[in-house]
């Protein structure tokens, strides 16, 4: 359990900004697009994955340059042609860690051990935005710096057992 004052300094946007990151502010593409347009918009932005969309903007898989090179790469040559024709819902995993943006600091920590983004949704799996580990970090050093500022911290002396 996450006391209430660690808390209350890991969730301080005024310290930090906001935890998650809108949807409007992250890329993505579309399950019908194709190959072409996934690996231009990889090859632009900061993520080394992103999510992919239906046309009612619900979450439906994550895309990413390794996938789409294994979906090309034939045992003799990269077949840069395979591009166009090539779906992204064929190559995508369909597997996405997601959240909902009630859940609560605690779930959030533990889900992002094993990955590097959540992806927020609503219940009808409306993409909303991101949550990143490296946010996530952010706000840690900002606890591990300001800590001492806020608190008056003392070891409790441990408990001998008789």
């Amino acid at each position: 359990m996450i006391s209430k004052e660690i808390e209350e300094i890991l969730l301080d946007t005024k310290a930090c900004g906001e935890l998650m990151i809108d949807s409007a502010d992250v890329a993505n593409v579309h399950y019908n697009n194709n190959l072409n347009h996934a690996f231009l918009v990889l090859s632009k932005v900061k993520y080394s994955v992103i999510p992919v969309l239906d046309s009612k903007s619900r979450i439906k898989g994550l895309i990413s340059m390794p996938m789409i090179i294994n979906a090309i790469t034939e045992i003799d040559a990269i077949r840069y042609d395979k591009l166009e024709n090539i779906t992204v819902e064929t190559v995508m995993d369909p597997n996405v860690p997601t959240i909902r943006p009630w859940t609560d600091l605690e779930d959030i920590l533990n889900k992002l051990i094993d990955h590097n983004f959540l992806c927020v949704t609503e219940e009808n799996g409306t993409f909303v935005g991101i949550i990143t580990r490296k946010e996530i970090l952010t706000r840690v050093n900002h606890l591990v710096h300001s800590i001492h500022q806020l608190y008056k911290l003392e070891k409790k002396e441990s408990l001998e057992v008789k």
